[in-house]
């Protein structure tokens, strides 16, 4: 699979969990907003980039954040 199917499909998927956390309570939006931005933390750490693809890692943290953003958005 390539970096433009992957992306595709991350894509996908930040509109599905967007679209759910939009239709939760206000209080269980944040807390999903929360956890999800202490994943974002988890995945910026440099160990996600030993043996892979940079510019897939890359690609990957630049969605996630952008994912973070939006869901911050919505709480």
């Amino acid at each position: 699979m390539n970096a433009q199917s992957v992306l595709g499909i991350i894509h996908a998927q930040e509109l599905l969990i967007v679209s759910l956390i939009r239709a939760l309570p206000p209080g269980d939006r944040r807390k999903v907003s929360d956890e999800f931005q202490g994943q974002v933390e988890l995945a910026e750490a440099p160990h996600l980039s030993d043996g892979h693809d940079q510019e897939m890692t890359e690609a990957f943290r630049a969605h996630i954040r952008k994912l973070s953003i939006l869901l911050a958005s919505c709480s």
